[in-house]
């Protein structure tokens, strides 16, 4: 008999958090689910790690070399047979109520095909942090897309045709899921949501994308960023170099960005100030942040 679930887990030389990832998905309260790990060419303990539990609901891939991130996931969702798949990053901790509540609201909620959530942050020894809030509803999440991932990518939990019949771009290695949710909103039109409340402790490392983007994930950032600013307004190549700067001159862009989304998406005036300040916020991080 086929799971409801079929969770999808990549990881790399992942030894040093990967038990407790494991176990938080594999205690959730929620029990109908397939574990699809894929080890992704790892050299250090993963797969020792992994042959310890003995779990039926584990789905053990082992790729021989590693894929990187993008062809892993694809390899875990043509694997997968549930009603819907859910993502896990092996250094992170799923709420045990996690399943429960994201299906919960699917089945509340039909139109809705991809669900995310609000994430608690957790330092490298597993300290809670703060709560990182995230939009709630499709439209707020559209527009978060425009500036900044709409998701957070150990959150979410999809229909499976969804993901089997759209996959991820697999030469693109890093921001794989900003591209696909981006493509996902803006060319198909599938219905996102968040669920305010936190359902993740995500880890978050000193020297992680987190505080500073790589080069690379940063390019790959800002190119999702001048896609989709353009599905509302055209952008000049000395703009587009602005936005790569990440300097105080990106909030103007920001700006008009927002204001083109409002028309053509009719906002109410009171959710239009709600985007715009948020928008600030977004350029205010940017600043501070710029070299």
């Amino acid at each position: 008999m086929k799971p409801v679930i079929s969770v999808v887990m990549p990881v790399f030389n992942g030894e040093k958090y990967l038990r407790l990832a494991m176990e938080s998905i594999l205690n959730q309260t929620f029990k109908d689910f397939e574990f699809i790990i894929i080890n992704d060419g790892s050299t250090d303990k993963t797969e020792k790690i992994l042959k310890n539990f003995s779990d039926p609901r584990i789905v053990y891939i082992n790729n021989e070399t590693n894929l990187g991130l993008s062809k892993s996931f694809n390899v875990g969702i043509r694997t997968a047979q549930g009603e819907c798949i859910a993502r896990m990053d092996a250094d992170d901790i799923a709420l045990p109520n996690r399943f429960n509540k994201q299906l919960e609201f699917l089945k509340v909620n039909p139109h809705i095909g991809i669900i995310g959530s609000s994430i608690m942050l957790m330092d490298e020894s597993g300290r809670a942090m703060k709560k990182h809030s995230m939009p709630s509803n499709h439209l707020e999440i559209k527009w978060k897309s425009l500036f900044s991932t709409p998701l957070i990518h150990p959150t979410v939990m999809a229909r499976a045709e969804i993901l089997k019949n759209n996959l991820y771009d697999e030469s693109i290695l890093n921001s794989e899921d900003y591209e696909l949710w981006s493509r996902l909103l803006f060319e198909k039109d599938i219905k996102f949501a968040n669920i305010s409340e936190p359902l993740l402790y995500y880890r978050v490392f000193k020297k992680s994308f987190t505080q500073t983007l790589s080069p690379e994930k940063r390019l790959n950032s800002i190119k999702n960023i001048i896609k989709n600013i353009e599905r509302y307004t055209p952008l000049s190549e000395q703009e587009k170099q602005i936005l790569s700067e990440r300097s105080y001159r990106t909030f103007s862009i920001y700006q008009r960005a927002a204001r083109e989304f409002e028309k053509k998406e009719s906002f109410k005036p009171n959710l239009s100030r709600y985007f715009l300040s948020l928008v600030r916020q977004f350029a205010r991080a940017i600043f501070r942040s710029a070299p």
